[in-house]
């Protein structure tokens, strides 16, 4: 839930982590090094009058470049992408994140935004649009499904804090809910990707050793196999004695992927993370 992208790795974001791989977000999304905990709740200032919000419009969209692997695994558990049709429902615990993953990367690629009315699925197929009904106050709203989770047992979807607001819940972090599928995303051509999903910057790390002059040797050995204008080499320091060496393609798909296999080809298993 971007949260930390990616994918999403959509490692994630609390109750919408990012998961692994070329799920689309890093856990949280970030760029390898270590992410604050800082405590989720409301916006420390509610700048947003969002019971003035206009609701939004369920709309086609196309699938999204990021977030829709075949699968992905979370502590153990592996998810898979599965279809849903119009009109498809659900009944079950929904919660939602707010100021602790606003801004960071949801799994489609887009910046989370704790004031818009969004929500994260594990298994939909992003971008979707559902009418969610809190079952207690029989509140509706239709949110857009652009993150993965919520994680924790026998909830069906984790929401922004906006639309936890404005179905009245957000006080209180979890309720009943009921959702119906408006639209699924489509692979008509035709479509327009939303504007803010931009492809975020891959980072592919290598390895990470005990001393700069080890990862040097790496990021050396790494830099004559892959060309200049394709990626850039860097060796980060954690600030806890390790070293790592990180590959940081061109944002495009088809050169993170060729970079991605060339590092497989000479030997590494890259962990794949998303900067923020």
């Amino acid at each position: 839930m971007i949260r930390s992208v990616v994918i999403l790795i959509m490692l994630v974001l609390g109750g919408c982590s990012s998961v692994q791989q070329w799920m689309g977000v890093a856990e949280p999304a970030n760029d390898g090094s270590e992410v604050d905990e800082v405590p989720d709740g409301p916006p420390l200032i509610a700048s947003v009058d969002v019971d003035s919000l206009p609701e939004p419009e369920a709309k086609p969209e196309p699938l999204s470049q990021y977030g829709n692997p075949e699968s992905y695994e979370i502590e153990g558990i592996t998810y898979k992408i599965s279809p849903v049709g119009l009109g498809f429902s659900e009944i079950g615990v929904a919660s939602w994140y707010g100021r602790k993953f606003h801004g960071r990367l949801t799994s489609s690629g887009e910046p989370f935004d704790m004031f818009q009315f969004t929500a994260a699925h594990k298994t939909m197929p992003i971008p979707a649009w559902v009418r969610v009904t809190n079952l207690e106050n029989d509140r509706s709203l239709v949110v857009r499904v652009n993150d993965r989770g919520p994680f924790k047992k026998d909830r069906v979807l984790d929401l922004s804090w906006a639309a936890a607001k404005r179905l009245g819940f957000s006080d209180k972090g979890t309720t009943q809910v009921s959702y119906e599928v408006l639209t699924v995303p489509s692979s008509d051509a035709d479509l327009i990707a939303n504007p803010l999903v931009k492809p975020p910057q891959i980072i592919l790390q290598v390895t990470a050793v005990s001393t700069a002059i080890q990862a040097q040797k790496v990021a050396d050995q790494i830099q004559k196999e892959v060309p200049k204008d394709m990626a850039t080499i860097r060796v980060d320091p954690n600030g806890a004695g390790l070293f790592r060496v990180q590959v940081l393609p061109k944002t495009d798909l088809r050169v993170e992927r060729e970079i991605h296999d060339k590092l497989v080809a000479l030997g590494w298993s890259p962990q794949r993370l998303i900067a923020r």
